[in-house]
């Protein structure tokens, strides 16, 4: 039997984050939109629609080593770790298990990482217009910051919650839920480029999904490796520096500034880029 958090108000904020998260997945499901060819041909696009055929209509072909998308649909975003990361903040909440708390602590780099990509004031021309929000007109990418801003606000809650509790990152406890990502970044690898994907030619897949095509570099799914060693480095950080901080909202407030600059820095070096897929590559009927 599973047992409910004893903190009813933390307990009913999961149950509020998990209608947030199920109308996320239901839109995931149903809205067959595709970002890049909104980009140029607007909401009359082939695939701007809501549709029931879930499994049917995901179709692409590499010619020539360029993508080719005659049909295409939301499913990828099933294997998204922002979203299960989520998962892990609201179900941390339900039933304040110390793991999946820590989990959700753990693991908060990865919507903040996602806000700043999809948010990104470097390609603004000027950070104080709307250009910064260029994208967010279209709306699955408002579905995506939603995704993102919830893992955000339950990451920051669970960490001042182990703040209130005198309680630090535990590295055994953080552990299964950062495996999980690597797991779910092999699975996006192997649902959304062509099998094996590993072989010459099979490099692209649909989308860059958890950064699957834009890794500096490939070795059957093992170069994963360095994003675990920079997610023990930035708990590293918070689990050294948290301590010495004597008041709670400003400890909590440090994990959230010290993931939002390590983003920054990824951004600007080329570790973080945004996938660009030309208008060429849809297929309009």
């Amino acid at each position: 039997m599973i047992k409910l958090n004893e903190n009813k108000r933390e307990r009913h904020w999961g149950y509020f984050f998990m209608g947030i998260y199920i109308f996320i997945f239901l839109f995931y499901l149903f809205f067959d939109g595709w970002h890049f060819e909104w980009l140029h041909y607007g909401y009359s696009g082939a695939n701007q629609h809501f549709d029931f055929n879930i499994f049917g209509d995901m179709q692409w072909d590499i010619i020539n080593g360029e993508r080719v998308y005659y049909s295409t649909n939301n499913l990828h975003n099933l294997v998204y770790i922002c979203y299960w990361t989520g998962t892990i903040s609201y179900l941390a909440l339900i039933t304040g298990n110390k793991w999946l708390r820590q989990g959700s602590v753990a693991t908060m780099a990865f919507p903040v990482i996602s806000a700043f990509s999809t948010i990104n004031p470097f390609v603004a021309s000027d950070i104080f217009t709307w250009d910064i929000f260029y994208y967010h007109s279209y709306i699955l990418q408002i579905i995506y910051d939603l995704n993102h801003l919830c893992g955000i606000i339950m990451g920051i809650y669970n960490y001042n919650a182990l703040n209130k509790n005198n309680e630090n990152i535990n590295f055994k406890k953080i552990t299964p839920t950062i495996l999980f990502t690597w797991l779910l970044f092999i699975l996006a690898r192997i649902f959304l480029q062509k099998w094996p994907y590993w072989a010459p030619g099979n490099e692209l897949g649909m989308i860059s999904t958890n950064q699957i095509n834009n890794m500096p570099f490939v070795f059957y799914g093992l170069e994963y490796i360095i994003v675990i060693a920079l997610l023990y480095f930035i708990n590293g950080i918070l689990y050294f520096v948290g301590p010495r901080i004597k008041r709670t909202w400003v400890r909590t407030l440090a994990q959230f500034l010290v993931f939002a600059i390590i983003t920054i820095i990824f951004v600007q070096v080329g570790l973080i880029e945004l996938q660009v897929i030309p208008y060429t590559a849809f297929v309009q009927y």
